[in-house]
Parts: C-alpha cells; structure tokens; sequence
C-alpha cells in the first residue's frame, strides 16, 4: 500500500512482547499497515514509517519497488514529536501521512500502558524431559517460530557486569575472577546449560499450557517457570544463585502478568534494591500490590540522580 492511501481512520494494533535473552524488559507497540511506534518505558517512544527504500528512487517504473521499516522520529506526551528524520531521498510527505493517524492515537493509547502480551510462542531450553527450563525467545507470529534463534540461554548481556551472587560470594567464588567479569552470571549460564540441552517452540494457551509445535506435545501451565527460568535445582548453591538472579531481575519480572499476587509483593519488595530501574519502568507494572514501595523506589531514584 502506498503511503498516500492511508486513512486516517486506520486500524491500530497495541501489544506487548517480550525483550529475551537477555530478558531486558517489555516492548510496547502501536502500529498500523504503514506505521509503528514502540517504547520500553512508556514514556519516549520511537515511530517508524513504511517507505520505499532510496536505492529504487533511481531506478525505472518497471522495477519492483521495496518497501521498509524507516526511523522516522521520537515521541514523548512533554515534547510530542521531535527528531524527525529529513532523509532527502525519502518521500517525506508521504510518510508524514502515513504516521498521522498513530500519532494521534498516541497521547489516548498511552494512558492504557501496559498493552496485553502477544508473544505466545516461546522457545524454550528444556531438559531430558522435554520441561520448559529456561525461556531464550518468543515471538507473536507462528511464521517465525522455527528454527533456533539462538542455542544459548544468556543471564546478562556480555558488558553488564552488575550482577552478583550473595550465594556464590558466600561459597568463595569471587564475581571478578581475574579472568572474568561475570563470572556468576556465567555460572548460572553453564548450569543453565548442562541441565537444558534441548530446545523446542511452544505455543502458549490462555490458560497457560503449552504445546510443543514439533510433535504436539502438550505441558501444563505448571511446568512453564513463571519468571522464565527454572527455580527447583539439585544442587543448594545453585537454587542460591537462580534466587540471587531472580532477585535481581525483580524491576524488569514485575513487567511480567504473573499469576499469583504473593509473588509479585516479594518482587516488588527486591525491586527496590534497584530503585533507579523501578522508576524507569513503574509506568508498565500491570499490577501494584504495595504502592508505597515503589513510591520509596522513586523518591531514591531521584535523590541518586540529582
């Protein structure tokens, strides 16, 4: 479709999915046939426009012209949209057409944060049993749920080096080794790995259970970890390690819909050790048990940041 054909009472889709392996939190997305916008904090969003990529603006009428996703500029409700791109080579009007009708959807669709997941094929890394052990990707779309986006579940990006294990610390093993920086979040990984070493696309249901696209097998909502990764371990030291992790990840899991409300209030607790984070994201939290603690969060995050 070209730009120039968009109505202005074009449909608009809002979901969520996930940012895996790392899990780094929740994307919020908009968009309709010829513009998107997406933000993972609820408040600056990123807005993307379908045009014809320059390198056929030169070519003859009977080329087949390619269309793409362009940055296209930034939103927020305190600056409404700014650093809009002025690529000569693009049909500008025509993708100012085109972001129209989303940008002024925008500012009513922002009030309704955070927006239903839509990522309900997961792929997993599993045991000998085929249970869900650790969550390395997921995607909205069945067309993309093949394959293996990636064969290792990751704790932390390769240049985060934040994360430490009162566990592993306790038991002598030093998060800065001399040899590596992240030493724990690699511990995790290699337990992760020598447990997990299937790897299998679910389709999750409403009511939680899941089946496994290869050969239909169908698990129960129990076996698939709530916060992505495996809690019950063998070994002491290494349960200590995932509670240490999980606890740490707890400002970025409560962007989850978890189940139960007891958990997300022992999350909410552990989230304030990362009280800049909490601030960050508080505006996505489907659900708040104890406003008070996140309030607590914020006030110390602006008293870091002043």
């Amino acid at each position: 479709m070209n730009p120039d054909q968009q109505g202005a009472a074009a449909p608009i889709s809002a979901y969520a999915i996930r940012q895996l392996n790392p899990f780094s939190g929740m994307l919020q997305v908009l968009e309709t046939d010829l513009a998107r916008a997406f933000s993972n904090n609820g408040v600056l969003w990123r807005i993307q426009v379908v045009g014809d990529r320059p390198e056929h603006t030169w070519h003859s009428a009977d080329r087949q012209v390619q269309q793409q996703f362009f940055n296209w500029g930034l939103w927020s409700a305190a600056e409404g949209l700014h650093r809009v791109s002025a690529n000569p080579l693009l049909d500008i009007g025509a993708m100012q057409r085109a972001a129209a009708p989303l940008l002024a959807q925008l500012p009513q669709r922002q009030e309704l944060l955070p927006f239903a997941l839509a990522d309900r094929f997961e792929y997993w890394a599993c045991d000998y049993r085929s249970r869900p052990v650790a969550l390395i990707a997921s995607t909205a779309s069945a067309q993309y749920a093949k394959g293996s986006p990636d064969t290792a579940w990751h704790a932390t990006l390769l240049a985060d080096h934040g994360f430490e294990s009162a566990a592993l610390t306790a038991a002598g093993r030093p998060n800065r080794d001399g040899y590596c920086p992240r030493a724990h979040a690699e511990y995790l990984e290699s337990a992760v790995r020598h447990r997990a070493q299937a790897r299998f696309w679910f389709e999750r249901s409403a009511d939680g259970s899941g089946r496994r696209l290869d050969n239909g097998l169908t698990l129960d909502a129990g076996a698939f970890p709530a916060l992505g990764l495996e809690t019950a371990w063998d070994e002491p030291l290494v349960g200590g390690l995932v509670q240490d992790y999980l606890c740490w990840q707890a400002p970025l899991l409560l962007l989850l819909p978890l189940p139960g409300s007891a958990e997300r209030a022992r999350l909410e607790e552990q989230a304030r050790r990362r009280a800049e984070l909490v601030a960050d994201l508080y505006r996505l939290y489907p659900r708040i048990m104890h406003p008070e603690l996140i309030e607590q969060a914020r006030v110390e995050a602006r008293l870091r940041r002043a």
